[in-house]
């Protein structure tokens, strides 16, 4: 999930990777880790926006592609939801 974040990733891709049937990938990965891989993919596609926020003066445009969002908007919704700032407030804020 990680080497991949900017793909479109599915839970039977990568069940397949695993040789797993999706349904059992699902709950296996829930059990292991205590979270669905939806969540935990969303999560690690923040973490590394932070970074990207943090380090580069790329747009939010272009940084919500490589994390793996479909457009800024939507990265802006996840984003606000999982830190509680958009991503431009955040940034300013950090930076500071």
């Amino acid at each position: 999930m990680h080497s991949r974040l900017a793909v479109r990733l599915t839970i039977a891709d990568i069940a397949r990777e695993c040789r797993l049937t999706p349904s059992y990938f699902a709950k296996a990965f829930r059990r292991t880790t205590g979270t669905s891989p939806h969540r935990y993919l969303t999560h690690i596609r923040v973490q590394e926006a932070k970074g990207l926020l943090l380090s580069s003066t790329l747009p939010l445009a272009d940084i919500a592609l490589i994390c793996g969002f479909g457009d800024q908007s939507y990265f802006t919704r996840v984003f606000t939801r999982s830190v509680g700032a958009s991503p431009g407030s955040w940034r300013r804020a950090m930076l500071r």
